[in-house]
């Protein structure tokens, strides 16, 4: 998976030569590559997973905005993928060096034709976005489904700005959109704090950080589109061994926008879940605005 921040250096390896009619070598980029995207139909392929499929195909239909869509089958993908004229939002399966199996599942939006004779993760990638555990997933990817489905498209619009953002395929979120915390109130669930996380770092948070013992009441937050409230998500293996990776977000109740973005990886003393250091990195964005 390819969430990570790409050099300038390799954007430059990144980067191809073709042959023209005059046999002149001529630069093919990747923000050329995918300046088609908001012309072209993006095929939403469905997974045959009935509850999920029909959330996504809800979260779609309201409001997939950024070019036109069809809904497809796992073997229409299959069929069509090596054809450049489409896109495809898709999911699949993420396997870590020390894992046995594939133990986490992303939602990606790739382009046809290139590297589909090969695998989906040697394709066009536009966005990879950690959706869920393969294993054991919790269900509330159900619930943070359409703040995905936005991100997805903000994040697909902004690589076609620059020949540097089209090769930055990680999920960033700006200092900018990180210092909105400062007055939100944050709801975090409590099996998102990674359990290294000691009491005291937990008593010094604010009053407006509260802790959920109950997921459902987190979510529900979300699902009310609460007004200037925050949720947590966590993604990580539901046994992960050293050196799987554990996804941390904050979602927007109310704007469904990505405030907060980090990952670590897992081992004997950091397991999954908020760690003390970003705890207290959100903590301090607070204090530095009051």
């Amino acid at each position: 998976m390819r969430l990570r921040l790409t050099t300038i250096a390799g954007v430059i390896a990144g980067l191809f030569l073709t042959t023209n009619l005059f046999g002149q070598a001529q630069i093919t980029t990747k923000k050329e590559k995918i300046k088609d995207f908001p012309t072209k139909v993006t095929k939403v392929v469905l997974t045959g997973d009935t509850v999920f499929d029909e959330v996504l195909q809800d979260c779609v239909s309201s409001s997939w905005t950024v070019s036109p869509y069809e809904f497809c089958t796992m073997a229409d993908f299959e069929g069509l993928k090596a054809n450049p004229a489409f896109y495809f939002l898709i999911t699949a399966k993420t396997q870590f060096k020390n894992d046995e199996m594939p133990s986490l599942e992303t939602l990606n939006l790739i382009k046809g034709g290139e590297g589909a004779d090969k695998s989906i993760s040697d394709m066009i990638e536009l966005v990879s976005f950690p959706l869920r555990s393969v294993a054991e997933p919790s269900g509330r990817e159900l619930v943070f489904l359409p703040a995905m489905v936005k991100c997805i498209q903000e994040k697909a619009l902004n690589m076609m700005s620059s020949e540097v953002k089209a090769y930055t395929t990680s999920l960033i979120v700006s200092p900018r959109t990180f210092s909105q915390l400062w007055n939100k109130q944050i709801h975090f669930c409590r099996n998102d704090i990674a359990p290294q996380v000691s009491a005291s770092v937990l008593n010094s948070l604010d009053e407006d950080i509260i802790i959920e013992s109950d997921a459902d009441i987190a979510d529900q937050v979300f699902e009310d589109c609460d007004y200037n409230a925050v949720v947590s998500y966590v993604i990580a293996p539901s046994e992960p061994e050293n050196g799987s990776m554990c996804y941390k977000m904050l979602f927007g109740a109310d704007t469904h926008e990505l405030l907060y973005f980090n990952r670590h990886k897992i081992s004997s003393s950091k397991g999954a879940g908020f760690l003390s250091a970003d705890l207290k990195a959100i903590n301090k964005i607070r204090k530095k605005k009051n």
